[in-house]
């Protein structure tokens, strides 16, 4: 609050102050009061009106400087009650109970609202693990009766577990530190899954595959990293070529980290765009190409390594490839988070 500003407020004040002054000098003066016993009392009523004024001005200005000092680096500023101290002048209070009714209004919204997504992520929880059965069972059913046209099923009924499984995924991706457990991991076999998994679109396109010096151990969740392997993997199938395809996965080991690098020579990404590709629902100029695309892939996988503490980027040079790099922590401390 401003000097200027509470003196403007207070200008009243100071108009019926000079009033009064000017009605109590004429009347000493005309009952014949001395000039000096007339300034004296002047003197005395100015004073005590600029006292109050300036008690009630460091009463506010501290409150105030509290209040915005506060709220500024407060990141749910609807909780700024909870932090302030109640003032000790009367506007101050009525100021501060109704922030407190405006907060306690606002933290009841938050809890409903936070209560229907919670049933809402329980709802597609219970809803991916309910139509993972009958994908099971109509995989096996093909798989009993292989032709041609049940293997071109199984690989649509696979695209469908994947979507399936990208949908449970992004329903835990606000709070995955309640479903995962940090613990020393062989990368080698997490890749190799991940690789099996993918193997008969590998197949199918025809591309190679070079994997070299991942034989290494390093600190994550096994379900979470297979998944982003996955998302890097399966994002690396869409954009790269038939028959000339090639993927190369290699490890580049420093005193403190592990970097994990998937290289691909698929059609690249721009070079203007490849600072969003992280960012939700991003498909860019290859997602017009490619109608699939939903820009969630990526998205997961940068949220996903943030809460595990890795570091993702990707480096990418057009119509020539795009390699996605995982950094991971070796620090033993990993496992206390």
């Amino acid at each position: 609050m401003k000097i200027s500003e509470f003196l403007r407020e207070k200008i009243y004040l100071f108009v019926f102050t000079f009033l009064c002054s000017l009605i109590v000098f004429f009347f000493l003066f005309a009952i014949r009061v001395t000039p000096s016993i007339i300034v004296i009392i002047e003197f005395l009523v100015w004073s005590i009106v600029i006292v109050v004024l300036c008690v009630e001005y460091g009463r506010r200005y501290s409150f105030y400087k509290v209040l915005d000092e506060t709220l500024a680096g407060l990141e749910h500023k609807y909780l700024i009650t909870e932090i302030i101290e109640e003032p000790q002048f009367a506007d101050g209070k009525m100021l501060f109970e109704t922030l407190r009714d405006v907060d306690k209004s606002m933290a009841d919204h938050v809890h409903i609202y936070r209560d229907i997504q919670n049933d809402y992520k329980s709802y597609i929880e219970m809803w991916v693990h309910e139509v993972k059965t009958p994908l099971a069972a109509a995989k096996l059913i093909l798989d009993n009766k292989p032709t041609a046209v049940s293997e071109s099923l199984c690989e649509e009924i696979e695209k469908i577990e994947s979507f399936v499984e990208q949908a449970l995924f992004y329903a835990r991706s606000s709070n995955p530190e309640k479903d995962y457990i940090i613990k020393k991991i062989p990368l080698q076999e997490s890749v190799n899954r991940v690789i099996r998994k993918h193997s008969k679109s590998f197949i199918y396109k025809k591309i190679r595959i070079e994997i070299k010096d991942i034989d290494t151990f390093v600190y994550s969740d096994t379900k979470w990293l297979e998944f982003i392997l996955d998302q890097i993997i399966g994002n690396a199938l869409k954009y790269m070529p038939q028959e000339n395809g090639l993927l190369q996965i290699f490890c580049e080991q420093v005193e403190n980290a592990v970097y994990l690098h998937i290289k691909d020579n698929g059609i690249g990404i721009a070079s203007h765009e490849l600072p969003r590709i992280f960012d939700k629902g991003f498909t860019g100029s290859n997602g017009r190409t490619n109608e699939k695309a939903t820009g969630i892939g990526l998205y997961l996988c940068k949220t996903l390594c943030d809460k595990l503490y890795l570091n993702i980027q990707a480096s990418s040079i057009q119509r020539e490839g795009t390699t996605i790099t995982i950094t991971f922590p070796i620090s033993k401390l990993m496992l206390l988070k």
